[in-house]
């Protein structure tokens, strides 16, 4: 028969015992349609592979495509067989090609071995950006364009810079499968990352200090509250402070051990007393080693990032990072007079070209110390000696 739409919505099942009832299109060989007995009706495909085994492929049920589409694309496959290839074969392939999210999660576990120490920030740079959009595709369907509106989502949301750390670690996670032989090329290699403005130096008021403070105070979890207070008492990072454990902290000699930092080497943390007091009232939690505990057994406490702003809005305050509370303890510290190799090794800075940024906090230090150079020549006796000269 000659397939057409007319011909198509008069079809109906005539065979028994729900055996298969194929019409076969006499313009197109190998184009047919599958009729079922509820009805229904698929645009089907049948080729010889090179080896001449008969090869039967479903395109979709009529309704899905139009009978002008299934006939295009029964072209496509069977031009395909022509020339030895397998079409059905290439969708069984097709299927059991790994999507993102077994990717990503490859990603994490090779990361988790190799000791990466951003894991838990990309755990959840994964979990809150990238998956809900990739997470799902096939990883030969990702595109250049999937990557660049998922750049642009999420610096709608948030900020370029978290935009370039997700698309970082995207391009990251597709180089990795380029080098595992998953891909063979990475869909992010000509992507650009967006241009980002220079982080703000965050200082706090004396009166914006202890409006924060009241805010930790008044939260119902105290080890939100001592987060962010640790982290404004010590200057330290917020990584740092969920990652230490009881064990680390040594009261008697006010200090807590940091065994993994950013600068790749264990580190002291020095407690002032309002940190010490800090630590000295948290109640620690059964069964969990974490001093900032979370709600999952055994675990540091998780989402922080929440908890942020439910501070801020508490206190008062327009928003920033709580990466702006090691800000506001160098700035305050540097304003205050205290050098800036001091102020470095408190943070653990591991070169004190880091810590330079900080250095137009004490502006009249500075001033004074450039005044030291009239004094080091001596200008005084300089223009007398000019008179001198003069008077020659």
């Amino acid at each position: 028969m000659r397939i057409t739409k007319t011909a198509l919505d008069k079809l109906a099942y005539s065979r028994s015992n729900n055996s298969a009832d194929y019409r076969w299109d006499d313009t197109l060989r190998g184009f047919g349609v599958r009729v079922y007995p509820s009805g229904r009706k698929s645009f089907v495909v049948a080729y010889r592979t090179n080896a001449g085994t008969k090869r039967f492929l479903t395109i979709g049920d009529y309704g899905t495509f139009t009978l002008a589409q299934a006939r295009d694309i029964a072209r496509q496959h069977l031009a395909a067989a022509r020339v030895g290839g397998d079409p059905q074969a290439d969708k069984q392939q097709r299927r059991a090609e790994m999507r993102f999210s077994e990717l990503a999660e490859r990603f994490l576990e090779y990361a988790e071995a190799q000791g990466k120490r951003s894991l838990r920030d990309d755990r959840q740079r994964l979990r809150d950006h990238v998956l809900p959009m990739l997470g799902s595709m096939r990883l030969s369907d990702v595109k250049l364009r999937h990557l660049q509106t998922l750049q642009s989502q999420i610096a709608a949301k948030t900020s370029n810079a978290t935009s370039n750390r997700c698309l970082a670690m995207a391009k990251r996670i597709f180089s990795l499968a380029v080098q595992w032989e998953l891909l063979p090329q990475s869909p992010a290699r000509s992507l650009k990352l967006l241009k980002e403005s220079a982080p703000r130096d965050i200082a706090l008021s004396p009166d914006q200090c202890r409006a924060l403070l009241a805010a930790c105070d008044a939260d119902a979890n105290p080890h939100v509250a001592a987060l962010f207070k640790l982290a404004l008492f010590t200057g330290r990072r917020i990584g740092e402070l969920l990652n230490a454990r009881w064990t680390q902290f040594n009261p008697a000699r006010k200090t807590l051990e940091v065994p993994q930092t950013k600068a790749g080497e264990p580190q002291t943390i020095y407690l002032n007393p309002a940190a010490l007091e800090v630590l000295e009232t948290l109640p620690r939690v059964e069964g969990n080693q974490h001093i900032i505990a979370g709600g999952k057994k055994g675990a540091p406490l998780n989402y922080y990032r929440r908890a942020w702003f439910r501070i801020l809005k508490r206190a008062g305050l327009q928003y920033f990072p709580p990466h702006g509370l090691r800000h506001s303890f160098a700035s305050m510290l540097v304003a205050d007079g205290v050098p800036l190799e001091t102020v470095g090794a408190l943070l653990g800075h591991k070169s004190s070209v880091t810590t330079r940024r900080y250095a137009h906090h004490r502006p009249e230090h500075l001033f004074a110390a450039s005044q030291r150079l009239a004094e080091v020549i001596d200008l005084n006796s300089a223009r007398d000696k000019k008179v001198a000269i003069e008077g020659k």
